[in-house]
């Protein structure tokens, strides 16, 4: 589905969002673009997938730059519009690791940590187009006395920091990518459902177009990672080669070699590096290698080595 192809309209008789499925074929649907405000006509032909387009090409070009994402602009509206006072919600699982050179081995080790495993949430007490913590979103609701908030993506559209580092930490901040729902709307004409049907479902059961960005528990279980790795990394022994375990009565021929017996536990090199957060854009600079991550998003899964400082 082309992004210049609208699934939802607005009614301009009540100000509701229509399905194209739902109205009047041609220019009888009544309905105006929701980014630029121009009038609409419902194709619903036999071949392509039905959809709203903009009524002249002349008219379109004239917005084009304002309705670069209608398609989204659309979907994100019809959306806040159909899920009510509560939604049933499967989330994600949400892992993540730390890691941390031992200099006795010679190597990094990584211990992983669950912060929650995939489950079906109830939302409840639901308001749409609200602002948390001074940044617009699309959904706010309550889980057992938590907020819980809901910020849909696109092209064009990112998760704001504010929600990455949130100050309010008795939250918990999922992203609803809707990338995928051109794809699911072509298909929508074989399987017969209409695209608001397919649009709540997506936003209802897709796991995969879900992530998470902010888990209450998340800083406890890294934490507790962090102690766990540390007790790891003390009970490694050094890692000694068959070469330089001793003999009773060794040869000549059968002696180790001295030098690399010694360059086997020079650990490598450190060098100070300026990194970035591909996430939140933030630039600091710590040693590489090593387990830096950033200072923002606290995790260092997003975090890029720009540059060597003074090599």
């Amino acid at each position: 589905m082309d992004f210049s192809l609208i699934p939802f309209g607005l009614n301009v008789s009540d100000g509701e969002f229509m399905d194209v499925h739902d109205v009047p074929r041609g220019a009888k649907c009544g309905c105006i673009c929701p980014s630029c405000k121009t009038p609409l006509i419902a194709r619903q032909g036999n071949e392509k997938e039905w959809h709203f387009a903009h009524a002249s090409r002349s008219v379109y070009e004239k917005t084009e730059n304002e309705c670069e994402f209608s398609f989204y602009v659309s979907v994100r509206m019809m959306a806040r519009q159909i899920i009510g006072d509560e939604l049933e919600v499967l989330l994600p699982e949400y892992r993540d690791s730390v890691s941390k050179y031992n200099h006795r081995t010679g190597r990094s080790i990584l211990e992983n940590f669950t912060v929650t495993d995939s489950k079906k949430i109830q939302l409840s007490g639901i308001e749409v187009e609200r602002t948390f913590l001074g940044v617009p979103v699309d959904i706010v609701g309550q889980v057992g006395g938590f907020k819980f908030v809901i910020y849909f993506t696109h092209p064009g559209r990112d998760v704001p920091v504010e929600l990455i580092s949130p100050t309010d930490t008795q939250c918990g901040i999922v992203a609803v990518a809707l990338n995928t729902l051109p794809i699911k709307f072509r298909a929508e004409r074989k399987s017969g459902s209409s695209y608001q049907t397919t649009l709540l479902e997506h936003l209802s059961d897709d796991v995969t177009s879900k992530q998470w960005v902010f888990h209450p528990r998340y800083d406890r279980c890294r934490e507790k990672a962090k102690q766990a790795l540390e007790e790891k990394s003390s009970r490694l022994k050094p890692v000694i080669k068959s070469h330089q375990r001793s003999v009773k009565y060794p040869v000549r021929s059968q002696l180790p070699d001295i030098t690399t017996s010694i360059e086997s536990f020079v650990p490598e090199k450190k060098r100070l590096a300026l990194f970035e957060c591909v996430m939140c854009r933030s630039q600091w600079q710590d040693w590489e290698p090593g387990g830096s991550e950033c200072p923002k998003c606290r995790t260092h899964l997003y975090r890029v080595c720009k540059e060597f400082i003074g090599v």
